[in-house]
């Protein structure tokens, strides 16, 4: 995932943010005035290239509408469609079959240095404008260093998914402007010994992060893997609330953020005092840990 640095500055009225991904530079500022300010004074220190209004960066297409803007990486979908020879494919309804299982394959791997190569694109598309597809992706990828039979067809579903739907993107707009956050887990499956967490927080109408990822301590019940996932999104919503409070264009003060777990037994848990002594020392940590964000 591309590391974004973030720097910013206000004073006097101007508000001005600088986003800087190794030569790549974007700048948003409350009036044109104060970015030509800023785009001069960096001239002066390096050498640069104006390229006008932003329009492409990074991959990700900016896409500008009278309610707000939206984040489009059609023309990269396309684009790694066409490499891998799926751009005439049958697109498919979803990007993963639930319904099938996938295993370590034993044998012969098939094809791995394409695979791999396709997991590298879809991971960047995956974490830039696409978390429809995380939880493939992120499943997918575990199975790099010898991919089988299953594997490549639950890949070719994602690449058909991906032919139906290229021109998905994140919308934003004005309103509303407040951080609302989804966690969710899934309890060990099949034979494996970790659950799967996920969250996206929801900001002015869009998904903003969002992620799918192993667990990395073993969960004993749904609860737990639910605790854990609800955790990992508490955390992420602490350093949100946080950038939040240091970018100048957003309104202070920051709200509550509200985050929303679909499992009422760990939202009991949470909402209790009662400590469970037959809880692991992992899931005890993590409600604590729940219990005190809940509070700040």
């Amino acid at each position: 995932m591309k590391q974004i640095v973030v720097y910013y500055c206000y004073g006097g009225g101007k508000r001005v943010i600088l986003c800087l991904y190794v030569d790549d530079i974007l700048i948003f500022g409350t009036n044109i005035d104060v970015i030509n300010e800023v785009k001069s004074f960096l001239s002066t220190k390096f050498d640069m290239k104006d390229l006008g209004e932003a329009d492409v960066i990074l991959n990700i297409k900016l896409i500008k509408g009278e309610s707000g803007i939206t984040l489009s990486q059609t023309h990269y979908v396309e684009k790694v469609l066409s490499r891998f020879s799926y751009i005439d494919s049958k697109p498919s309804p979803t990007p993963y079959d639930p319904s099938v299982t996938l295993k370590k394959n034993k044998r012969i791997g098939v094809n791995q240095l394409k695979y791999s190569q396709i997991i590298g694109s879809l991971m960047y598309l995956a974490s830039a404008t696409r978390p429809d597809i995380s939880f493939a992706v992120s499943k997918l990828s575990r199975f790099m260093s010898n991919p089988g039979t299953d594997h490549w067809h639950a890949l070719e579903r994602v690449m058909c998914y991906l032919k139906g739907t290229m021109s998905y993107g994140i919308p934003y707009s004005e309103h509303p402007t407040v951080l609302e956050g989804y966690s969710d887990a899934n309890w060990i499956s099949n034979d494996e010994l970790y659950a799967t967490s996920g969250y996206v927080f929801m900001f002015s109408g869009g998904a903003v992060p969002w992620r799918s990822c192993k667990q990395t301590i073993l969960t004993r019940s749904t609860m737990e893997a639910e605790l854990a996932a609800l955790d990992t999104g508490s955390v992420e919503a602490d350093w949100l609330r946080e950038l939040l409070m240091d970018l100048p264009v957003v309104e202070k003060p920051i709200p509550a953020i509200l985050m929303n777990c679909d499992n009422q037994t760990a939202i009991a848990k949470v909402n209790s005092d009662k400590e469970n002594a037959k809880s692991s020392r992992h899931i005890r940590r993590r409600v604590k840990s729940v219990r005190k964000m809940r509070h700040s």
